[in-house]
């Protein structure tokens, strides 16, 4: 449900840049900054999280400042308004993760991956659902969605026992440890962010692209609703792949794909290959989506929470941010910069192929925490 609601933005580029008059490059610079600044946040909420009496109640008051901001989203007069108020639904997502990706963790090696793929899933529905929902009705009426999703998320969140991963959790880890830490996980942190650049920027663009084909507004939803879904599949497979050749290897055909995705995107194709294209950047982006997380947990056991938001939010903050390079110098030549995240890809093949110190317990089970 909090993914669902922040999936809203990129389909609905095409929309706002009619609705407000801007264009290709103010609303990609947009996009990008709502994305950076709540991503780049989710260090500090992972830090937060490792000190919480109780993480259901931080999972309380995070999904509703995200509900909550939705709400009124679609009141927005002008960009300024609705760019807070996205940045406020996406500061409540940002604090979300961490949150989950603890209390996610259990026994089996497929509990984080589940998490993962649900988030995937909500991610998935939400650019088809608000495409058709903004084609048919008006776009204030968003905030009857945010009652409905209120209201289930508060029969979830009281039926929810409380478990051993929601209750209070002390880390008597000290902040400079902390840091030390971090340095295990350093290739990890890297390889998410040259992933996080790939899929957002082309997320980004992929509705802007149809609708410059003459595509309707849904056909962008629609594409970004299949990539995504896709990868709540492949999110599954990635975890087996894991387990079975090694998260190396699982990286490495995550960039190959990506590679030959957006190769494809940047060429004049029908509307065929370009859905091809989105389902090879999202399918095999989603691969390593809970992977490199509960590696990273694995190499940081004192304190998974951090490491958990360092390579979900503050790596997907660092991508985020490495696409200003990209956006301000190419401006409105959108082939320009798939032909660079092509070449990106590509190198980060063989990088992929470095071995990352692995520990005797499951990569993504609760033995060895």
């Amino acid at each position: 449900m909090s993914d669902f609601f922040v999936s809203f933005l990129n389909p609905l580029a095409p929309f706002f840049m009619r609705k407000f008059d801007i264009g290709v490059k103010e609303i990609a610079l947009l996009i990008t900054s709502i994305s950076f600044f709540s991503s780049i946040f989710q260090i500090v909420f992972g830090m937060i999280a490792s000190r919480l009496e109780s993480l259901k109640r931080g999972l309380f008051v995070s999904m509703l400042l995200t509900v909550g901001s939705m709400a009124l989203v679609g009141f927005s007069r002008n960009i300024v308004v609705l760019l807070l108020l996205f940045l406020m639904a996406y500061f409540g997502n940002s604090a979300f993760h961490p949150i989950g990706a603890v209390m996610a963790r259990g026994s089996s090696p497929y509990s984080l991956s589940i998490f993962v793929a649900a988030g995937t899933l909500g991610t998935a529905l939400g650019p088809v659902f608000v495409t058709q929902f903004v084609s048919h009705y008006d776009f204030e009426k968003l905030w009857i969605v945010a009652i409905v999703i209120l209201a289930t998320f508060l029969l979830l969140y009281v039926r929810e026992p409380d478990k051993l991963n929601a209750s209070k959790i002390k880390d008597h880890t000290k902040f400079r440890d902390n840091l030390r830490g971090l340095r295990r996980i350093i290739v990890l942190w890297f390889v998410v962010t040259v992933r996080t650049l790939v899929i957002t920027l082309s997320n980004t663009y992929g509705p802007i692209i149809a609708s410059k084909r003459g595509l309707p507004l849904t056909f962008g939803g629609l594409l970004l609703t299949l990539g995504v879904g896709l990868g709540v599949a492949t999110t599954m497979v990635g975890t087996w792949m894991s387990q079975r050749f090694g998260n190396h290897v699982t990286n490495l055909v995550s960039f190959a794909g990506m590679a030959i995705g957006v190769l494809i995107l940047a060429q004049p194709v029908s509307a065929f290959l370009l859905v091809v294209g989105y389902l090879l950047v999202n399918g095999c982006g989603y691969l390593t989506m809970s992977t490199n997380v509960a590696h990273a947990q694995q190499l940081m056991p004192e304190n998974a929470a951090l490491a958990s938001s360092t390579v979900m939010g503050f790596a997907w903050a660092c991508g985020v941010a490495l696409r200003y390079l990209l956006i301000l110098p190419f401006g409105e030549n959108i082939v320009a910069q798939l032909i660079v995240l092509f070449v990106i890809s590509i190198a980060m093949v063989p990088i992929s192929m470095l071995k990352i110190e692995r520990s005797r317990a499951a990569l993504n089970g609760r033995e060895g925490y």
